[in-house]
């Protein structure tokens, strides 16, 4: 039996601690959202994340029943406050509340980085801008990332 989950704690992952980010620990004097261009470009990176996300055959399912228009405007959120946007405020729940009980794999995981740095690159992040999102990504893993879930590599038979 298939199972399908909402979108919002999938999409959620892609920022939880970007939210450390204020501190500037990089020694940039701009926090990444404003390096990046702000909403505008914070708002076209969410809108490609949907998009891979919805072509993705590892996560695609996880989408059924979701509200996109409200997802996008959540993770937009989580997205611009955890890269230190001072004017956006996220309201959601913490990654580990948000992801408890969906059984997210290793393999879901890197898949949905894999959405968001592509979603970045597409959007004009370089190297150096996608790394910190990576980073911030991984530093999520923990709390999202379900150990005991076994999944199988996705393999196309030939016919």
């Amino acid at each position: 039996m298939k199972c399908h989950f909402k979108m919002v704690p999938i999409l959620t992952l892609l920022t939880t601690l970007l939210f450390s980010t204020s501190n500037f620990a990089d020694g940039h004097s701009q926090s990444l959202y404003e390096r990046i261009g702000g909403e505008p470009t914070a708002r076209a990176v969410v809108e490609d994340i949907w998009y891979n996300h919805s072509i993705n055959p590892i996560v695609k399912d996880r989408f059924i029943n979701t509200d996109p228009a409200y997802l996008k405007e959540l993770v937009f959120q989580i997205f611009a406050a955890a890269t230190g946007a001072t004017d956006v405020k996220y309201s959601g729940k913490s990654m580990k509340d948000a992801h408890i009980g969906m059984n997210i794999s290793e393999m879901e995981f890197n898949a949905v980085v894999d959405d968001v740095l592509a979603a970045c690159a597409s959007n004009g992040l370089d190297q150096a801008q996608q790394n910190e999102v990576l980073a911030i990504l991984w530093s999520t893993r923990k709390s999202i990332v379900n150990a005991h879930v076994l999944t199988d590599t996705l393999v196309h038979a030939e016919q």
